[in-house]
């Protein structure tokens, strides 16, 4: 028989110190982050107030205004908050101290992130929204060598039909000659049939076996699982942009919808069938692509007019087509964004037929991770799609990048348990997963990981939220 430790001062107070927020050095490569919260926590209240107005002196308020701040938990959190800040203020050339102080004081949360002895997201958010992680990381991140620049720019859109024409990003759509219209539509329609015959058959199962869905409930734990794992996973790119979707109450979970049972308008049809137009019209496996030959220019308007008009009015002329149409916008996850908050997600909900359940479960997780990458790029970036000649490496190809990030790391780090859950609801033999190397959609992933090589991770990763587009190659003229 044991008898049990009367537990004295000494215990309790190990016990209190241990979970105290502590000195410490957070290691977010190529980032490293100085915590000093020990300076903080000896203070008198007396001395809190006084700090507390000087803070607001800097950030360009009235002294006499910190002594309505009452709250001691809020007290604590701006104290916290600045002394990081202030630790870390010289590792950064050309940060905003004082704009960084007048944003924590004009934007104080109702329930603060206190920091943790085994946790970083108190220092996230206040280096992120602060702009301090945005600014260290664009200094910490050399910009490209002209060399590679080159490289990665010609990634973007072929060489010029005149040698003598500059090529690249922003380049005049003069290089490319007038569009053959005919010619895309005899070439590029039969492959796009193709394309969609070849997805479609991937639901075919026997007359009268009924169709097996996947449990709503069992996705949006997927869903938030995705969400997590991305937060913790990309950083400190994913909170360096102070204004973006982690910061701004995104919840990806309740942006998704059942696709399978969404009945498409003509709209939603033709922008699906855009999407892999780019695809057939791009692929090279067989020569020179169909938009080469043909001299369709992604960057004129007027050949995007084109093509979503003919597209149009494929299906509105031929029923057959209508129908595989209407099949594959409810077989395939999409992402709009529509309005500033992203616009909705939409997931298949059926399972393939021609593979196991389990296989097919794994392959929409890796869509779920997809498509939540699409409510996490850069405006900026996005903005680049309508001013380079392929412009899907940037619109998927890039969202291709970041799904691998995530979705390996998942498949890296999970657990029995963890994929006993992503398997909910899932019959027959279990498949495990298989890490993603090559990236979707044909060449314009091929192009987007080569972008990736060429400029490494961190530089990808930095321009991808903070939307500083020179350090993938791209020019903002």
């Amino acid at each position: 028989m044991t008898t049990q430790k009367i537990p004295t001062m000494e215990d309790a107070l190990a016990v209190v110190q241990r979970d105290q927020p502590v000195d410490r050095t957070l290691d977010l490569p190529p980032l490293q982050v100085n915590a000093k919260h020990g300076d903080v926590l000896g203070l008198s209240d007396q001395e809190v107030t006084v700090r507390l107005a000087s803070i607001y002196r800097i950030a360009g308020h009235d002294p006499a205004l910190a002594q309505r701040l009452t709250d001691t938990q809020l007290r604590l959190w701006l104290l916290y908050a600045v002394n990081l800040l202030a630790v870390n203020r010289e590792a950064v050339p050309g940060f905003d101290f004082k704009g960084a102080l007048t944003w924590l004081v004009n934007n104080m949360p109702a329930e603060p992130v206190m920091p943790a002895p085994n946790r970083r997201e108190f220092e996230l958010q206040v280096l992120g929204r602060t702009r301090w992680l945005r600014t260290a990381l664009k200094a910490k991140v050399a910009r490209l060598p002209d060399q590679v620049r080159q490289q990665a720019a010609a990634c973007y859109g072929p060489p010029p039909s005149n040698p003598n024409v500059p090529s690249g990003p922003g380049a005049s759509s003069e290089q490319t000659p007038p569009l053959d219209k005919d010619l895309l539509r005899k070439e590029l329609l039969p492959k796009l049939q193709n394309l969609l015959l070849n997805h479609v058959v991937q639901w075919s199962r026997p007359s009268g076996r009924e169709p097996r869905f996947q449990q709503w409930e069992d996705l949006g734990l997927i869903a938030r699982l995705a969400q997590t794992v991305a937060w913790q996973t990309l950083q400190p790119y994913a909170a360096a942009r102070e204004d973006g979707p982690f910061f701004t109450g995104f919840d990806y979970f309740s942006k998704i919808y059942d696709k399978t049972r969404t009945l498409p308008t003509e709209q939603d049809l033709v922008k699906h069938l855009m999407n892999r137009a780019y695809v057939a019209g791009e692929d090279t496996s067989a020569g020179k692509s169909v938009f080469t030959l043909a001299g369709y220019d992604s960057m004129r308007s007027d050949d995007r007019v084109f093509l979503f008009k003919t597209l149009g009015q494929w299906i509105a002329e031929q029923p057959s087509v209508r129908r595989l149409a209407i099949y594959f916008f409810q077989h395939i996850g999409s992402s709009t964004h529509a309005g500033t908050d992203g616009g909705g997600v939409g997931l298949v909900t059926e399972f393939r037929t021609d593979r196991p359940e389990s296989q097919a479960r794994w392959e929409t997780i890796e869509t779920i991770v997809h498509e939540m990458a699409h409510n996490l790029i850069h405006p900026n970036l996005l903005a680049q799609v309508d001013k380079v000649r392929r412009p899907m490496v940037i619109k998927e190809g890039f969202i291709e990048v970041v799904t691998r990030e995530v979705f390996n790391w998942m498949i890296d780090n999970g657990s029995e348990a963890s994929t006993k859950r992503l398997m909910m609801g899932v019959e027959g033999q279990l498949v495990p997963p298989v890490r993603k190397t090559t990236l979707g959609y044909a060449e314009s992933g091929v192009y987007a990981d080569q972008i990736f090589q060429l400029v490494g991770r961190e530089r990808f990763l930095t321009a991808f939220f903070t939307g500083d587009i020179e350090l993938v190659g791209l020019s903002p003229s």
